[in-house]
């Protein structure tokens, strides 16, 4: 089908939703949400996240050389957009959200107690790129709830239940899964059999 150039905008791009928590100089925890964030590298583990100089999390991100990547449940929504329309200048979002702060085990970053996933990460990068800064951080510690694990002990995301935002538009949830990943692809190999594990691209 004939496509269309409806120009370099980024809707329609689904990304992850995410609440970003910091502690600014004077030690106050804050959380903004963020949708410019993903997973950069595997080894080692880091997660990038992007943010605006004028925020006020990208100084306590700066100054602390850290942040906490804490993964929302739909059932969450509201706390999420909240978290992303307030500034933690004038309002302390824990206690208007009603989230529960909880110390993270390896450096002591906000991780909200209510969602099923949270990462530490510590700051190794920093890049400007244009209306945006962001930062690289490497994961040093990941608390999961122990329901929102499959039968390997890693994240299962029908369980997690987490937000998709969709730029331009709105929040939404996951549907079930649709094939396993480095499986269905598969099938396109020549022959019968398999000439790698399906991660090389």
């Amino acid at each position: 089908m004939m496509k269309k150039n409806i120009g370099p905008i980024t809707a329609g791009f689904p990304t992850p939703v995410v609440l970003a928590g910091t502690t600014d100089a004077a030690g106050r925890p804050n959380l903004v949400t963020l949708a410019w964030v993903g997973v950069c590298c595997s080894e080692p583990p880091a997660i990038q996240i992007s943010v605006r100089p004028d925020r006020y999390s990208h100084a306590a991100i700066t100054e602390r050389g850290a942040f906490s990547v804490c993964v929302p449940s739909k059932r969450h929504v509201d706390e999420t957009d909240f978290c992303g329309i307030v500034s933690g200048r004038k309002y302390d979002k824990f206690a208007l959200a009603g989230l529960t702060l909880e110390p993270g085990p390896e450096l002591g970053l906000p991780l909200i107690a209510e969602f099923p996933l949270c990462f530490e990460c510590r700051l190794v990068h920093t890049f400007t790129v244009g209306s945006h800064d962001l930062f690289v951080g490497q994961i040093v510690s990941c608390m999961a709830e122990e329901s929102a694990l499959d039968g390997r002990g890693r994240p299962e995301s029908g369980k997690l239940d987490p937000l998709v935002f969709m730029p331009g538009d709105g929040y939404y949830g996951l549907s079930p899964r649709i094939a396993p990943g480095f499986g269905v692809g598969r099938r396109f190999l020549p022959g019968k059999g398999n000439d790698g594990d399906g991660r090389t691209s």
